[in-house]
């Protein structure tokens, strides 16, 4: 457990420094890039100048986090606001994080659309919005969010116990034929996870049965302790846990193989479709000012691509991408359109308990 301990530590450190806002030494991209840096403080003096005629940003940005601190999603999210704070971007205002948990992410969601439509409050983005708006009673739609970028593609993997007795993807699929029930570890029902687990069972034909629990830590543990035969969870929650030697990841839902798990085949490898896992992004509520938007999405762009967020991202075994709004929106359509699909089978699961 020890490369475990070891990344604990380092978010911790990266939660610390995050919270302090504090300011240092921008990163080396600049000096990197092909553009000449004549060329570079040109884009600069001109991004300010059109905050300047904007007259925004004039006061930290709230940054709301819709789950509680700790969480890969709030790591990552911490990632780009330091990155952003400590490359003096927005003007040289701070973003801050809030952390507003519960619900389920709803109450974090509904503060943010209820929030002023003047741009001093944002969201991270995810498709939980998609299950809050399909499966609870929310005020808000999941696109009454306007996506800023894509920042942090997190590829589902399916994991199971160092013990198991299988270490590919084919031996899963080869022993799971010839059992009654299979019991499977979700970090929640109807999460994504939860749902790519109920896709596999239809398609091969399984019964999966489903060990719900409150979140992909204890979920980990389930696996981890053998209480369970098969997960789903993406890189950033498992990679330290594969590294460590407590859990066998069989395949990752990438396009390639995944930089850290070259070992690993992808799906797509073994004869499988599925391209799948997290993608987490940074809204804001439908109403702003368009310049404001327009203003929030070019600044994101230059945070999102310098090397001081790749290198946050590294510490916590994250992945950084830059995806454009239009991107990221049809991301989250494509999510929308896949649950809409399978919602009959979901109610009938969820009336079983």
């Amino acid at each position: 457990m020890k490369k475990l301990l070891a990344v604990i530590s380092a978010l911790s450190v990266l939660l610390a420094i995050a919270g302090c806002g504090g300011t240092s030494e921008t990163s080396s991209a600049a000096s990197e890039s092909a553009a000449p840096a004549s060329s570079a403080a040109s884009e600069e003096a001109a991004s300010g100048e059109a905050a300047a005629e904007l007259d925004y940003p004039t006061q930290d940005i709230t940054v709301i986090v819709p789950f509680t601190a700790g969480g890969n999603a709030d790591l990552s999210m911490r990632a780009l606001t330091m990155a952003a704070n400590e490359g003096g971007f927005f003007n040289g205002q701070t973003l801050v994080v809030e952390n507003v948990g519960g619900g389920g992410a709803v109450i974090g969601q509904t503060q943010a659309f209820e929030a002023p439509k003047d741009g001093y409050t944002l969201m991270l983005y995810t498709s939980s919005v998609i299950n809050n708006d399909i499966f609870n009673d929310t005020v808000y739609r999941y696109d009454d969010f306007l996506p800023i970028a894509g920042y942090n593609p997190d590829p589902e993997v399916i994991y199971c116990s160092s013990d198991a007795p299988y270490n590919t993807l084919q031996e899963f699929y080869d022993w799971a034929a010839q059992q009654e029930v299979v019991l499977a570890a979700t970090p929640g029902h109807t999460t994504g996870h939860h749902i790519r687990l109920m896709n596999m069972a239809e398609d091969h034909g399984f019964n999966f049965d489903y060990l719900h629990t409150d979140g992909a830590a204890e979920q980990l543990l389930q696996v981890m302790g053998g209480h369970v035969d098969i997960s789903m969870n993406t890189v950033g929650a498992t990679k330290s846990a594969y590294e460590d030697g407590t859990i066998k990841i069989l395949a990752v839902a990438a396009e390639e193989r995944v930089e850290g798990l070259e070992d690993i085949p992808t799906f797509l490898e073994l004869g499988e479709t599925l391209v799948d896992g997290a993608d987490r992004g940074i809204c804001v509520a439908k109403g702003v000012d368009e310049a404001i938007y327009n203003y929030l999405v070019e600044e994101f762009k230059k945070v999102i691509e310098t090397d001081l967020f790749k290198e946050n991202m590294a510490a916590i075994d994250g992945i950084a991408e830059y995806k454009t709004p239009e991107q990221y929106q049809k991301y989250m359509d494509d999510t929308y359109n896949t649950i809409e699909a399978i919602l009959p089978k979901l109610e009938e699961a969820a009336a079983e308990g």
